[in-house]
């Protein structure tokens, strides 16, 4: 029995300090408790919305990720159509650089071929001319000779 009494006045005693307690302190600990639920909900809340803006840019994201690929597609698509265009600019500008020079050559190889032509009947006429002097000299004697100065000398006098 005296186990009994000893067990009640512990209890006692408890519950007289859990009063006091409760007296001097309970105010402050219900509003700490309250303060401590409202924000773990304040957090819960804001969490959520975490969750659901990393859900909108994730599926904002994996469709760029979609787009990227017909975006890609379409800038090589881009790309190959430039650089066909610049290919062909740059086969025209060749082949008329080419007409260019081609024709420059066949310019200089026509005026070649006259000066070449002219050089050639320059030393036909000094070839045919030193040849008839050779011959008039070989075959004119003296008399021959002033013969023909005679008669070089009059038709100078007479035209």
């Amino acid at each position: 029995m005296a186990k009994w009494k000893d067990l009640a006045w512990r209890i006692i005693n408890f519950i007289i300090f859990v009063g006091i307690l409760y007296w001097a302190a309970g105010k402050r600990i219900g509003q700490m408790l309250t303060s401590r639920r409202e924000k773990i909900r304040d957090d819960l809340i804001d969490m959520d919305q975490r969750r659901i803006d990393a859900d909108k840019k994730l599926r904002e994201v994996e469709a760029q990720i979609k787009d990227l690929d017909a975006e890609r597609e379409r800038v090589l698509a881009d790309f190959q159509s430039q650089g066909e265009t610049l290919k062909r600019t740059i086969i025209a500008q060749a082949h008329e650089k080419a007409a260019q020079i081609k024709a420059q050559a066949e310019t200089a190889a026509t005026q070649e071929y006259k000066l070449a032509t002219e050089r050639l009947r320059e030393e036909l006429a000094d070839m045919v001319v030193e040849t008839a002097e050779k011959m008039i000299q070989s075959q004119l004697t003296k008399e021959g000779h002033e013969k023909l100065i005679q008669q070089s000398l009059t038709r100078v006098v007479l035209h």
